[in-house]
């Protein structure tokens, strides 16, 4: 058994310096006598500095140059990071909230938007404290902004990823993206140009474990390396997609360290009405695949267990159910007409969609923390 009393004097204010709030605090100094007495005198305000909890790194707004034609990112276009971060009391760190953020690039200030979107979340608090919780960033998402005013994303980036690319004998960061027809484009913050020998078509982009997945409208998983060439990677999920490649309906997700690919049913098919940029049919259903390994093809998941996969517009992901307050396992989180939706799988009992409303605000209580 170690005795944490015997630690040598010099290394406790180090690990005070490392504590987030003020319970985690009144634990430290509870461990012995040495322990409290070496934070006795430390003012509770320098021990906790104001400082961003989110590290923004825009690349700056500057005169894009166009290579050949393609969408033009304006000056003053920006890459603005979001942040998603696991909120508890730290009395009570079982349950948590679930937070996301970017920083104005004007003020610096700390800014709370809506997990499912990039729309500013409404609420009624002036200011957030947070000493008296634990706070755990666990996702990122990226969007190209079209100005620092507006929270509009390029025609040219509808989803976006930040990425390492090759030049010579360095790397440089670049963000790549798939605009509203579907062609890939990447940006270095100075010089936008379309890849158009990587096809059109395309639906999502993921950079997971490294490597930087697309996905494309037959359900083709590609990879892009940090030359920004192009191999396949799987087979293709085409013999299972249900509407038959309407490209913008495929996500990628990302759960237990592997890649699924969620496919939204809409109400009406495609293919069977005129197609008109600003009709929108709304959700009947999600189907979920995996890739098999030693199949070498996807497969159906019919449930997802106590995972719960949320779908923002500017990125996907999944969580533990049991880890946020109200979130139901087996479940499929997205928006639609600005309004939050639970999808959940078929257990036996039929598939739901659920949206918002008094009756079943409980089950969105993960994204709208008491606190705020």
């Amino acid at each position: 058994m170690v005795d944490w009393s015997n630690l040598p004097e010099e290394l406790l204010p180090l690990i005070a310096a490392r504590l987030f709030s003020v319970v985690e605090l009144k634990r430290f100094s509870s461990i012995c006598k040495s322990w409290q007495y070496s934070v006795s005198g430390v003012n509770k305000n320098y021990l906790f500095p104001s400082r961003p909890i989110i590290n923004f790194n825009p690349i700056a707004p500057s005169e894009t140059i166009l290579h050949n034609h393609v969408y033009r990112c304006d000056p003053g276009a920006f890459l603005s990071r979001a942040a998603f971060f696991r909120v508890t009391l730290s009395s009570s760190p079982t349950k948590g909230w679930m937070i996301k953020s970017d920083v104005d690039i004007n003020s610096g200030k700390f800014r709370l938007l809506n997990p499912l979107s990039r729309f500013p979340l409404r609420h009624s608090s002036e200011g957030l404290n947070l000493l008296e919780f634990t706070v755990s960033e666990f996702r990122e998402a990226y969007a190209v902004l079209q100005d620092a005013k507006g929270r509009i994303t390029t025609p040219g980036f509808q989803k976006s990823v930040l990425v390492k690319v090759k030049e010579g004998e360095d790397h440089h960061h670049g963000v790549l993206g798939i605009g509203r027809e579907g062609h890939i484009n990447y940006w270095d913050g100075n010089v936008l140009k379309e890849l158009k020998e990587m096809g059109d078509h395309f639906s999502d982009i993921i950079v997971h474990k490294g490597v930087t997945y697309v996905l494309d409208s037959k359900g083709i998983v590609w990879c892009i390396n940090s030359d920004l060439e192009i191999s396949r990677y799987v087979a293709s999920l085409n013999e299972n997609i249900t509407i038959n490649g309407c490209w913008v309906h495929l996500r990628f997700v990302e759960c237990c360290g592997e890649l699924y690919v969620v496919e939204r049913i809409p109400k009406e098919n495609p293919r069977k009405r005129k197609w008109n940029l600003f009709h929108y049919s709304k959700t009947a259903g999600f189907k979920v695949y995996k890739m098999d390994v030693e199949l070498g093809k996807w497969i159906e998941v019919k449930t997802l267990g106590d995972n719960a996969f949320v779908m923002a517009t500017d990125t996907c992901f999944s969580v533990l159910a049991h880890e946020f307050y109200g979130c139901l396992p087996n479940s499929i989180y997205f928006i639609e007409d600005l309004r939050p939706k639970v999808f959940q799988l078929d257990n036996g009992n039929g598939s739901s969609i659920t949206s918002k409303s008094e009756s079943s605000e409980s089950s969105f209580e993960m994204f709208f923390p008491s606190f705020l």
